[in-house]
């Protein structure tokens, strides 16, 4: 059996005086000694030992004079001081590794959900697009209707297809604003988190100026601003508070639309036949300008799930390679003027004929090789 080790005591730390230094009796610089030598050479008194001392940062205040020591901290009046040499405990001696990865703040991309809103914008602009074809229809029904017998046919499929169309344009509507809102919820804490900024709303601050009748005229555009604003790139031609173009297009036409609902709902009030022309008319110019709401809306969310995806890496300098060719190639001029010059200084033998049982491709066909 194996004895088990002894516990070795740590070595104490060796105490030497330092050369120079002053005796405090009778105030002789002691000359270089022999190590272990502690005691003055004049006198025999015992000499200081080196001691380290802190001094108090340049611009403190100067301590105060008369003080009990106290048994707190130091202070930057009263600095600790060390008697015995430079103190040996700090820090362990560990190995900096990294903090473990704890949960993405700003969360998932929203760049799918606003995907999807985009693909719902554009099935919206279609459906307003039907909208004012068929609101466009009944008004030229309503011109020939003043000199001419309207069929009842063409009446009753004009009316259907407004009503169908104009329940479409409802639904998709819906369907767009509840996805391109809660998207726009996300991406507004998202990029704020990603650019290194607290959100500058809650959400339900952001939900309130995207859904509030009214207050959504002014606060819709500014949020869509503001997301594009921390998302898109910057330089000297385009400021840091200044919007893209489709995103001021977008506000621009969602004014528009507003003041035409609007003026729709007030003129549809009235109940003369020139009120009713007026208000196809009307009805016209809403679909459009909702087209181009929905439209336009579809084209800004594409542009955000750009951004918060980043710049795609583009592949350059694509070299097609030649195909591998299917039966061994015919030698060279250098092959086989080499071939040649080592079959005359005799250093090889002659090679035999390679056999293969691989196909052969020929004009009329595949045709195999034989040994």
């Amino acid at each position: 059996m194996s004895t088990p080790p002894q516990l070795r005591p740590y070595p104490t730390a060796q105490r030497t005086p330092v050369q120079g230094v002053r005796c405090l009796r009778c105030h002789l610089v002691q000359p270089p000694v022999p190590p272990g030598h502690f005691t003055c050479v004049a006198c025999g008194a015992v000499l200081p030992l080196q001691r380290w001392v802190a001094h108090p940062p340049p611009g403190a205040s100067p301590p105060t004079r008369g003080r009990r020591p106290s048994t707190l901290p130091a202070t930057p009046g009263e600095t600790p001081s060390y008697r015995f040499g430079h103190p040996r405990w700090g820090f362990p001696a560990v190995v900096w590794r990294p903090a473990p990865a704890g949960p993405d703040p700003a969360g998932p991309a929203p760049s799918p959900a606003l995907r999807r809103a985009a693909w719902l914008g554009w099935l919206t602009a279609a459906a307003a697009l039907v909208a004012a074809a068929a609101e466009l229809w009944r008004f030229l029904l309503m011109i020939d209707g003043r000199t001419k017998v309207l069929s009842g046919t063409a009446v009753a499929t004009s009316d259907a297809l407004v009503a169908a169309s104009g329940v479409a344009v409802v639904a998709f509507a819906i369907l767009t604003v509840a996805m391109a809102v809660t998207s726009l919820i996300r991406t507004h804490r998202w990029a704020a988190v990603v650019s290194g900024r607290a959100p500058a709303r809650t959400s339900r601050a952001v939900a309130a100026r995207l859904l509030v009748p009214g207050w959504n005229v002014y606060g819709a555009g500014q949020i869509l601003v503001e997301i594009d604003t921390l998302l898109g790139p910057h330089d000297d031609t385009r400021p840091r508070m200044a919007a893209s173009r489709p995103v001021l297009w977008w506000w621009l036409s969602w004014v528009v639309n507003a003041v035409l609902v609007v003026v729709a709902l007030v003129r549809g009030l009235g109940g003369s036949l020139q009120a009713i022309a007026d208000t196809v008319e009307l009805h016209i110019a809403v679909d459009v300008s909702a087209a181009m709401v929905a439209g336009l809306g579809a084209v800004v969310l594409r542009r955000f799930a750009r951004l918060v995806d980043g710049p795609r890496p583009r592949t350059t300098r694509w070299v097609v390679q030649p195909p591998a060719p299917t039966r061994p190639l015919p030698p060279t001029h250098a092959s086989a003027s080499s071939a040649a010059g080592v079959a005359l200084s005799g250093a090889s033998e002659p090679a035999s004929p390679v056999h293969s049982s691989e196909p052969v491709v020929t004009a009329s066909g595949v045709s195999p090789t034989s040994d």
